[in-house]
């Protein structure tokens, strides 16, 4: 007879209530905050661009199907990124990073976003083509920008029901 001694990770309320008591009474946890994250809006559209020409695009969690979306993701800082796919040898600079990400204005590689995003790894799924609510396609945002516009604005939000986006230029 064999035994599986394997242990379930500890519960979120568990590992907060350790870090409290090697921490002390005190800590919290990082607190997701409401906030408006700013990117290089040419960057952006760039990345935006490479979403919808590319003629395969690889799927992010919860994703239903593959087509023209920007990714945002935050881990080592926080950017967003084309899912489509490109093998060609252009696709990475010479530094090896790859050329379609949009890193937000003061939280590049090395920063650490959970101060005001909160403490877990994020990725949520910005839809290019359908109609945001009653606005334009995020497509046609980036497309239709103002002309002296050189700024992408993700607007995030929090309830008790989760995180709300909305996306501007200025």
């Amino acid at each position: 007879m064999t035994e599986n001694n394997t242990t379930a990770a500890p519960a979120p309320e568990y590992f907060d209530a350790l870090l409290r008591e090697v921490l002390g009474e005190n800590y919290q946890p990082p607190a997701q905050q409401d906030c408006i994250l700013t990117f290089p809006l040419d960057q952006v559209r760039s990345a935006a661009e490479h979403a919808v020409t590319a003629t395969k695009h690889a799927l992010g969690p919860g994703d239903p199907d593959a087509r023209p979306r920007l990714w945002w993701i935050k881990g080592d800082g926080t950017f967003l990124m084309s899912n489509g796919i490109d093998n060609s040898p252009n696709a990475r600079d010479d530094k090896g990073h790859w050329r379609h990400i949009a890193f937000a204005d003061n939280w590049g590689p090395g920063t650490d976003p959970s101060t005001i995003l909160g403490g877990d790894d994020l990725h949520e799924t910005l839809d290019l083509t359908h109609p945001v609510d009653d606005g334009p396609a995020l497509i046609e945002l980036l497309r239709n920008a103002p002309a002296h516009a050189t700024r992408f604005l993700l607007h995030i939000a929090h309830d008790d029901e989760g995180m709300a986006l909305t996306m501007t230029t200025e």
